[in-house]
């Protein structure tokens, strides 16, 4: 009996609107695995190299910049073509970093990273105990991480320190800090803090005001 499985493509008119795909150029497109991204805010590895980094003209180019050991996510030397990456995530290709990010439009962008690939920005989602009583904070990314002696609340930012895997700084969201918007309608918005009311934060941009959910916005 024949085997059947999941497709490694998909239509190219299917792939999230938050990334810019060459029209009538691709029939199909990579499909990603599954991971802590929402499949609209992300991409798969081989796709971020060739049509938004454009470091790679092709297909088997990119998969020989990650087959040679050339790319790094978050630090780490990923080979799987198929890797999901999204909003926030760090990416080096030989010794070049650059950050997952969105542009004005909501649009997935490559842009260059200013910490050399070695920190890393994250909104906390929520936080928990272990078993043994220690603070854990779920991120945006999907990872955990032990809160330590720093007081972090739900919402605010951590910066972590990717060789250590700890936090380096707090971000605290409150009124003045600086955000930018990451999911639904305003993706890609960034200005400063007005208000904070509830679930809802008022956020100022250059000659105008949005109402944004507070759990779509990362304090910069």
């Amino acid at each position: 009996m024949a085997k059947h499985g999941e497709s490694k493509h998909t239509k190219r008119s299917s792939v999230t609107n938050r990334v810019v795909v060459p029209r009538k150029k691709y029939k199909y497109y990579f499909r990603p695995l599954p991971s802590s991204h929402k499949k609209q805010y992300s991409i798969a590895l081989l796709g971020f190299l060739r049509d938004i980094m454009k470091i790679a003209k092709t297909a088997k180019e990119a998969s020989f910049l990650l087959k040679q050991g050339y790319v790094k996510l978050d630090g780490k030397i990923i080979k799987d073509k198929k890797r999901e990456v999204g909003f926030g995530d760090l990416v080096s290709v030989r010794g070049k970093n650059f950050k997952v990010w969105l542009d004005e439009r909501g649009k997935l962008i490559s842009a260059p990273d200013e910490d050399g690939g070695e920190r890393k920005k994250l909104k906390v989602i929520s936080k928990h105990l272990d078993k043994g009583g220690a603070q854990i904070l779920s991120l945006s990314d999907g990872s955990n991480i032990k809160m330590g002696d720093k007081s972090v609340n739900v919402n605010d930012s951590v910066v972590i320190d990717l060789k250590q895997r700890k936090i380096e700084k707090v971000l605290p969201m409150e009124q003045g800090k600086e955000v930018i918007v990451f999911m639904g309608a305003n993706a890609g918005n960034a200005g400063r803090v007005k208000e904070i009311s509830g679930k809802e934060v008022e956020v100022e941009l250059k000659g105008r005001e949005i109402k944004a959910s507070i759990d779509s916005c990362m304090v910069l």
